[in-house]
């Protein structure tokens, strides 16, 4: 897959974004002035019937999440070692530098072997648009980046005839402006009735597309699926501190293979979540107060 694919699928994305955006704005407009929830359920009830129902919203609150953290790599080309019954055609070791060339040593079979192609760790961070379509679940469109450093590593054995046992593992190449950039949509579920110490466990899943960008190679693009884990913490009335586990999973297109690797990337962040509540004080407050009505029938 071309970036080109991948960049034809941000203005779909941009179109439903703006789409639920306006659903959850416009069921919000009311000719009736915001006023705060009154204490009284009677009075409650009155001023919330002069707003449309809270099943008629489509959106119920959006949050806007900014995250910082670690991104861990990972290895997507790992050759064993040759044995004595191993035939080679010519060509069939060639491991491909990252200037785009094919790496001299990897021809040495007598001294190099068994090499890896691995992306090491570094920082990541992004941001998270979320849509709540009830108190607990909302879609999020996330978008991220992440840096690091691509290296190239293999088996080096110095006197392969006289001491075919003593090796070490060396790095023949590497390229250190390595970058990811990832995107898509999430499903995410806060777990409320698993709530304790004042944290709220989240768990959800996600699908979108990924870029592996190199500083001369063409890039690597791939779709992904996701799953997520993470817990949240009210600081204040509408501010959350937000942390979070991603497991991403790709198919990684390896040149020296001629076919694709499975590749999952891990991802550790923490970040802040503001949380806007399109809901009118009233109707919220009395929604609320059917919630706690049925949990205590």
């Amino acid at each position: 897959m071309k970036t080109a694919k991948i960049l034809d699928l941000l203005p779909v994305s941009a179109l439903v974004l703006v789409f639920l955006l306006s659903a959850g704005l416009v069921s919000a407009q009311s000719d009736a002035p915001v006023t705060d929830a009154p204490h009284d359920e009677e009075a409650l009830a009155e001023d919330a019937e002069e707003y449309v129902s809270y099943s008629e919203y489509k959106v119920k609150a959006y949050s806007l999440t900014g995250f910082y953290g670690d991104f861990s790599g990972a290895t997507y080309l790992e050759n064993k070692p040759m044995d004595d019954r191993t035939v080679q055609e010519d060509g069939a070791a060639d491991i491909l530098a990252y200037d785009g060339g094919v790496l001299l040593v990897s021809r040495d079979t007598d001294h190099y072997e068994a090499a890896h192609k691995e992306i090491q760790s570094g920082p990541a961070f992004g941001g998270r648009i979320g849509m709540f379509v009830n108190r607990d679940f909302h879609l999020d469109l996330v978008g991220y980046y992440a840096t690091g450093k691509a290296v190239t590593s293999m088996q080096y054995t110095p006197d392969p005839v006289n001491n075919p046992s003593e090796s070490q593992r060396v790095v023949v190449d590497e390229d250190p402006d390595f970058s990811l950039v990832k995107g898509g949509v999430h499903l995410a579920y806060d777990a409320r009735p698993a709530k304790f110490w004042g944290i709220t466990p989240t768990i959800g899943f996600g699908l979108g597309g990924l870029i592996n960008r190199y500083s001369e190679l063409n890039d690597k693009t791939a779709l992904y699926l996701e799953g997520n884990l993470g817990f949240k913490v009210n600081l204040f009335d509408n501010i959350s501190l937000a942390g979070q586990a991603d497991l991403t999973t790709f198919a990684y297109d390896v040149d020296e293979l001629g076919y694709s690797n499975i590749v999952k990337y891990k991802t550790y962040t923490l970040g802040i979540t503001w949380f806007i509540d399109v809901i009118p004080p009233p109707v919220r407050s009395a929604h609320t107060a059917e919630l706690e009505a049925l949990e205590e029938g």
